[in-house]
């Protein structure tokens, strides 16, 4: 990477001026700095077991559904637990981060805060758990500035972010309010390219994020970002 990475920064008033009006975020990774937080648990979570943390598990688990990834952590490994006391480990072993320590990423507050001055409508899309993503949210202070949260338990744990199914969701929400909303005018935000491989699927304009975890690193970025419509390396 160089020195002066790429990127092809969303400027809000030149979305603005391209009719865009709803900017949909991701929480992990993108707008939060927790990533790590999630690659700690994996690794203290299989080590009990006597697993290392995988690349591929790392990505299977970052795009899914927590019921998903317990089911597949099970599977996989055979752990001796049932999904349910899976899913409940983990949650209490991040739990406490997203509650008490959870910090946004530098320059996230201003960038939110200038898209709602300018009339954007804002919804949050996550593969967190709602207690977790209501937490972070809560946490950093930024709940009362999204107009929606859908998270993928929303879905019935049928899709992960794969599929545009959670960033029509969204859309759909801000448009039943009487304010139409077609993917063409709205941004997702994401660093995971599985979740922005969705958001194109459902015919979205894209935002790439960097993240050390979500995206893989430097290694990959410019490639990721190049991708897209749009792309943060910071805010």
């Amino acid at each position: 990477m160089t020195d002066k990475p790429f990127q092809n920064y969303p400027d809000l008033k030149t979305l603005s001026s391209m009719g865009v009006k709803l900017l949909i975020f991701d929480l992990d990774g993108t707008l939060l700095d927790s990533m790590g937080v999630w690659n700690d648990v994996d690794i203290e979570f299989l080590g009990r077991y006597g697993y290392e943390v995988t690349p591929d598990y790392t990505e299977m688990v970052k795009r899914s559904t927590m019921e998903n990834a317990a089911r597949y952590t099970r599977e996989k490994y055979r752990i001796p637990l049932t999904w349910q006391e899976i899913v409940a480990t983990w949650e209490s072993m991040v739990n406490e981060f997203y509650r008490t320590d959870v910090r946004l990423k530098d320059g996230v507050r201003a960038y939110l805060d200038e898209a709602k001055r300018l009339g954007f409508f804002l919804s949050v899309t996550t593969a967190l758990s709602r207690i977790n993503a209501n937490a972070a949210l809560n946490t950093t202070g930024i709940r009362e500035l999204f107009d929606c949260v859908i998270t993928l338990e929303d879905l019935n744990g049928k899709v992960d972010k794969g599929s545009p199914d959670i960033f029509l969701r969204a859309s759909r929400y801000i448009s039943a309010t009487g304010n139409e909303i077609t993917p063409g005018k709205a941004v997702v935000y994401d660093d995971v390219s599985r979740a922005i491989d969705g958001a194109k699927a459902g015919g979205f304009l894209t935002c790439a994020v960097y993240d050390n975890i979500g995206c893989g690193g430097p290694d990959g970025w410019e490639r990721f970002a190049a991708g897209c419509d749009f792309s943060v390396f910071k805010f």
